[in-house]
């Protein structure tokens, strides 16, 4: 199967970019609600929760979206597997508007929050399943480039440290949403908090290192004793 790094991110691109566009469309006014200029702010504030969980909805496949984003910048080659492990990441991402939708309207709910945050987990689980495959066969490593290759290997421990933490925590909000909502909402604030912190590696600056790499070893001369 010859199919490029390129179109994988592509089309990984777009199916995010839809699934951040269409949770806007659950933000609706009620039906019996009808706005005057006298109760106009305060219908809309009716909304708040809504907004409040899409816009930290919105963070949060952004960071995917990002973290999926450099992560394939490391990849030289993909093979069928991975293919489907990238489907089996953006099918749990495609369910997040759900979730989104759910807490939105039932904020005190358990069961939103434990939902929400169940969802949370299994896209995180994808990403870091994702990543984990790819270290283990090889397919963003390059050929006669240790230092590289170093760096790399220290952006993938960084990279599934903060995985493993971001996952642990949707899933402790999980049981949590049936003792405290506020619990749980405190849990899905620690992997938007993990990404923010600096780690002193430029993942852009990486990325044309292992370009410019790759585009020296495709212009290097074949050896005669290859042929």
């Amino acid at each position: 199967m010859n199919i490029t790094t390129n179109r994988v991110e592509a089309f990984s691109d777009c199916v995010i970019s839809i699934v951040m566009t269409i949770m806007v469309f659950d933000i609706k006014l009620p039906e019996n609600i009808h706005l005057t200029n006298k109760w106009e702010l305060k219908q809309l504030l009716i909304l708040a929760p809504q907004f409040i969980t899409y816009l930290f909805s919105f963070v949060v496949l952004g960071i995917m979206w990002i973290n999926h984003h450099h992560l394939m910048h490391l990849i030289q080659k993909v093979d069928e597997k991975f293919l489907w492990l990238n489907l089996h990441l953006l099918f749990w991402l495609s369910l997040i508007p759900f979730p989104t939708d759910m807490l939105g309207r039932n904020p005190m709910l358990s069961y939103s929050a434990a939902t929400y945050g169940a969802i949370l987990f299994m896209a995180a689980f994808a990403i870091t399943l994702l990543r984990g495959y790819a270290i283990r066969h090889s397919l963003m490593y390059i050929e006669k480039e240790r230092t590289l290759n170093k760096t790399i290997d220290k952006v993938n421990r960084r990279a599934r440290i903060k995985n493993y933490i971001g996952m642990s925590s949707y899933l402790i909000s999980i049981p949590a949403s049936f003792w405290s909502v506020y619990i749980a909402y405190a849990c899905f604030t620690v992997a938007p908090i993990l990404f923010f912190i600096p780690d002193g590696i430029d993942d852009e600056k990486l990325a044309e290192k292992i370009i410019m790499s790759n585009e020296e070893a495709s212009k290097s001369p074949v050896s005669n004793d290859s042929i």
